[in-house]
């Protein structure tokens, strides 16, 4: 018997966390290209917790 792969992650939830942050901070400081940036970073670091969060709690199951 086979185990059934488990469920895709979704992460839409941290890309918009991530482009409200990045907007934000582009237009407070009046830097586009900066809020790009810290958008992605934070998009990407909430995107890796998330995954690894689901993980551990699928492990545990």
């Amino acid at each position: 018997m086979s185990i059934p792969p488990p469920q895709p992650i979704s992460h839409t939830a941290e890309m918009v966390i991530a482009t409200i942050v990045g907007v934000g901070i582009g237009l407070s400081r009046d830097n586009l290209l900066l809020g790009a940036g810290i958008g992605i970073a934070v998009g990407v670091l909430l995107s890796i917790a998330k995954t690894l969060y689901v993980e551990r709690r699928r492990r545990q199951r």
